[in-house]
């Protein structure tokens, strides 16, 4: 099946046109919460998982009722607009089962895209994941403070059956007692020199050469869950990561193999009710468990002109992005804020404006501001090249956008940072990180600064952060 520029293929059991689908709400639905869900499902069927504890909100997607792929890598952002407003243009009266609103509440299309437009590097890892992804789930589930809604989507002739297999699902959820899940990880020091020094030296020497303003080199730390089943233990890191950092985006996407999980304190765009908002975030500094060390190291971060430099990039980026899309600009703030996360704290400035709010527009204004300098570079062009020729293990999902979008135009994608690609099958955990390397950086303090970030997900664990974690 072909919806315009888009690829939707049919999988083995023939999946039928987005017009043939039908959207029914369970209307008792068991008391299985989305996280325990996402466990009973099976564990090779497509999954996705959005969790933000401070907003009261959590959404799981079970299945695909209807799932896209692009056919172009470069095009994938604007193919994915385009499927989103025929599907939704197919299902005007399931669109219309959404309540308006900034909060989510009908049937969402979920999934995320690569960092990159073009492939490259070993990718082998992130085999299922491909350039880009959107799935209308069989199974959704929305927690909205307190509220729990239970969406199954299926072909007319399929929907009492998907509806059945969902209710048993749900009923095995609810009862299946919750046993816990030891998380011990196993590997190499994530403040050990992996080469990343020398990849830091190229890009000052790059950006002496006046060739780039700023780029933003990734580290890839590859570490072993001990004893602990990968799938279960994908359950039980999105549980302790939410619980964590609660003011961040808990996130898991499973393509069928691995699962792509973390905490991101960024949001990349979001759309509601003709409004669009972003956040510039760049510009790093530790925190302290002593109050008044961690307001020094805020101030000095606020007074960086190296700190300052990075975060200003990234905000002229988003008002010049959102601004060519379309979005007339409220005026945003002329300092940036601290945005204080665990073990980190971030300079931030909101940028938001008046949108015009349509079926896939979401999409088609995350491709024109992803990459941000925060995850890329400046010039984002020259930086992307210099990421190409300097990162031999491609970053795949990394740094990618991640979320969702209703059918009327409303959702929320955030970069998929913090984070690390779980293989249930090996154990093994790919940990992602990366710094802004600009004239003023010291190679030393970004490797400290990497070190800090890799350990956002290994700080939920049972052992010791990853700079202490025991070797094999």
């Amino acid at each position: 099946m072909s919806l315009a520029a888009g690829e939707a293929p049919l999988d083995a059991r023939g999946r039928p046109a987005a017009r043939d689908l039908r959207c029914q709400e369970l209307p008792a639905p068991p008391g299985a919460d989305p996280l325990a869900a996402f466990a009973a499902a099976p564990a090779r069927s497509t999954r996705f998982c959005w969790v933000q504890p401070e907003r009261g909100l959590a959404l799981v997607g079970i299945g695909a009722a209807l799932q896209w792929r692009p056919a172009s890598q470069r095009g994938r952002f604007s193919e994915a607009a385009r499927f989103v407003s025929e599907v939704s243009r197919d299902l005007p009266g399931v669109a219309g089962l959404g309540r308006s609103g900034a909060d989510p509440s009908g049937p969402l299309l979920c999934g995320g895209f690569a960092f990159d437009s073009q492939p490259g590097g070993e990718q082998s890892r992130w085999a299922g994941f491909g350039a880009g992804m959107l799935v209308l789930p069989e199974l959704l589930g929305i927690a909205e403070q307190g509220e729990l809604r239970w969406l199954v989507m299926a072909p007319a002739d399929l929907l009492a059956e998907a509806s059945q297999r969902a209710v048993q699902l749900l009923r095995a959820a609810a009862g299946a007692v919750p046993q816990p899940t030891p998380l011990v990880l196993l590997g190499p020091s994530a403040g050990a020199d992996d080469g990343y020094v020398a990849t830091i030296d190229a890009a000052l020497g790059q950006i002496r050469a006046g060739v780039l303003g700023k780029v933003v080199p990734g580290r890839q730390v590859t570490v072993r869950l001990a004893g602990s089943p990968g799938d279960a233990a994908v359950v039980e890191l999105l549980r302790r990561l939410a619980a964590r950092y609660p003011t961040a985006t808990s996130y898991a996407v499973s393509c069928g193999g691995p699962t792509l999980l973390g905490a991101t304190p960024e949001l990349l765009v979001k759309t509601a009710d003709g409004i669009a908002e972003a956040d510039a975030l760049a510009g790093s500094c530790p925190r302290d468990d002593d109050p008044t060390r961690d307001a020094a190291l805020a101030g000095a971060m606020l007074a960086s002109r190296k700190e300052r430099r990075e975060h200003d990039a990234v905000v002229e980026h988003l008002r010049e992005g959102m601004t060519g899309a379309g979005v007339m600009l409220d005026p945003y703030p002329s300092e940036p804020y601290v945005r204080a996360l665990p073990g980190i704290q971030h300079l931030c400035t909101p940028v938001r404006g008046r949108f015009a709010t349509a079926p896939g527009a979401i999409l088609e204004l995350a491709g024109a501001l992803h990459p941000t300098p925060a995850v890329a570079g400046q010039p984002v062009a020259a930086a992307l090249d210099f990421l190409r020729r300097h990162e031999p293990a491609g970053r795949g999902w990394f740094a990618g956008p991640v979320g969702w979008t209703d059918l009327a135009g409303n959702g929320e994608f955030c970069m998929a940072l913090r984070s690390g690609l779980l293989d249930p099958e090996t154990n093994e955990i790919s940990l992602f990180a990366g710094s802004g390397v600009v004239e003023e950086s010291d190679p030393a303090a970004e490797l400290r600064e990497t070190a800090s970030k890799l350990n956002a997900v290994p700080a939920v664990t049972d052992d010791a952060p990853l700079g202490g974690v025991r070797e094999q």
